[in-house]
């Protein structure tokens, strides 16, 4: 078995995992003029709802606003709704966002009615309820909210509160992308690419993009970006990729933030500079984002464009792990397990291990099966050692495949079986896995499995000594006494 925990702590996550479409909270500009104390702050905060600019509002701006909207001015209801949504000009408060929208929605404000909706949709201050949010949406659209339209159109793409329509949603991206929604450029890229209610074209989703990108849609850009860098229209161009990612992630899109920062820490398409990757995954790493929490974290725990800090890389899976995030909850658990910025406690570490196993992360898979197997941080449990280590091996985990190999030769929770036990610790020996290496020398050595061939089986075991196995090294001491 082998001795220690085999998680990766510096394991950055993709750039960009998949796109973000049209999914996030949106917010429309109604035809008519908003109120006129009130346009521009509501202008700004739409544009960031959309993440097509960063939120703008002072504190004064948002006490102005709340003052009015006390008062019962829908405009400036509205503008204390997304202010509090996105933290403009205070911190971020979903049910103080609600609470807002519902006030201008009943007074039948197109962006109080949006703004309701989208809570509906994204469960905010509120339970979610897909019917509801469509009411909302199918509102203020009629109310000539552009935005509406778009975000109307993705009920129908997803079939979210309503049977799926993909034609009549490319229409709705369509009439929103003429009043000049940006967002809906976005919506009709990803019907493009996918070939959903039109035909597939990805030329055509790198054309609507472009327009997405052109109009500031941080979204759009972040898209396009991945279009480029991935050739999906047999047009690559890494270079102005990174470059997008990077006016995106100053918009303040996280995914960009994420994809720059990763960019520049491996030197991917730019100059490596570990410093400035640092600051921009830390810049989504405070908007919430997990996946940033988790990379960050490892930025903390490996020195990365920052002084290595073990409690704060602690700090940030704890954050990523609570959100649920599976990376950071089998980082977490090894922290726990090896003491890494907090005293050992294995008890713990299995915890978030079988947390993360239960999301399929294959690490925590592997270091389950081998807290199992040897009864650490838990009860010995042999059967659920190999069910775990089955699961993590037959996903490629070198460490399980080890172990899982060195089950079958001894017969621990399963039956002996040297020609499957032979099988795994072939795969991992492959992999230069120390302790398979050895394994697998003993069963050449002793024909266990396949045909004996001791000059096989000492190169193996010599092997495995060399690279530091323990056992191996006091077999090859035993095998010169013969």
């Amino acid at each position: 078995m082998t001795g220690r925990v085999s998680g990766v702590f510096f394991g950055f996550c993709s750039a960009v995992s998949a796109f973000a479409f049209a999914a996030a909270a949106s917010f429309c500009l109604p035809q008519s003029a908003l109120g006129a104390d009130f346009s521009n702050e509501a202008e700004n905060l739409a544009a960031a709802m959309d993440w097509d600019a960063p939120a703008s509002l002072s504190a004064a701006g948002y006490a102005a606003a709340k003052k009015a909207a006390d008062a019962g001015d829908a405009a400036a209801q509205f503008v204390v709704g997304a202010a509090n949504l996105v933290g403009a000009g205070r911190e971020k408060d979903p049910h103080s966002a609600a609470a807002y929208f519902s006030m201008s929605a009943f007074s039948k404000y197109p962006l109080g009615l949006f703004g309701l909706a989208v809570c509906m949709r994204d469960s905010v201050g509120m339970p979610e309820s897909p019917k509801s949010a469509l009411k909302y949406f199918e509102k203020a659209a009629a109310a000539r909210c552009a935005r509406a339209e778009n975000a109307l159109g993705v009920c129908y793409y997803k079939g979210y509160g309503v049977r799926k329509d993909p034609e009549k949603a490319v229409g709705l991206f369509k009439k929103a992308a003429n009043a000049g929604v940006a967002r809906a450029y976005v919506s009709l890229g990803k019907a493009a690419l996918e070939g959903v209610g039109m035909e597939k074209n990805p030329s055509r989703a790198r054309e609507y993009w472009e327009s997405g990108a052109k109009s500031g849609s941080a979204i759009a850009q972040n898209n396009l970006a991945i279009l480029l860098a991935r050739g999906l229209d047999s047009n690559p161009d890494e270079i102005r990729a990174i470059s997008l990612f990077r006016e995106s992630a100053l918009r303040g899109y996280p995914p960009s933030q994420i994809a720059y920062a990763l960019s520049l820490l491996q030197g991917i398409g730019v100059a490596r500079d570990p410093r400035e990757g640092f600051k921009f995954m830390e810049m989504a790493a405070k908007s919430g984002n997990p996946e940033a929490q988790n990379n960050l974290a490892a930025c903390y725990f490996n020195g990365i464009g920052v002084a290595q800090d073990y409690p704060m890389a602690l700090n940030w899976y704890r954050r990523a792990a609570s959100a649920g995030y599976p990376d950071a909850q089998n980082n977490l658990a090894d922290c726990y397990f090896n003491g890494y910025g907090v005293p050992k406690n294995q008890s713990e570490a299995v915890k978030w291990y079988r947390r993360a196993a239960f999301q399929g992360n294959v690490s925590a898979q592997s270091n389950l099966g081998y807290c199992y197997l040897n009864g650490i941080g838990t009860g010995k449990n042999a059967s659920d050692a190999i069910k775990w280590l089955e699961k993590a091996a037959a996903a490629g985990d070198v460490s399980a495949q080890s172990n899982l190999g060195t089950c079958y030769v001894n017969g621990v929770g399963v039956p002996v079986n040297y020609p499957a036990g032979v099988s795994w610790l072939e795969k991992a020996a492959a992999a230069g896995d120390a302790q398979a290496l050895g394994n697998l020398g003993a069963c050449y050595f002793n024909g266990l499995g396949v045909e004996r061939n001791t000059e096989r089986g000492l190169t193996l075991i010599r092997k495995a000594a060399k690279a530091g196995n323990e056992e191996a090294q006091k077999a090859l001491q035993r095998i010169s006494r013969l």
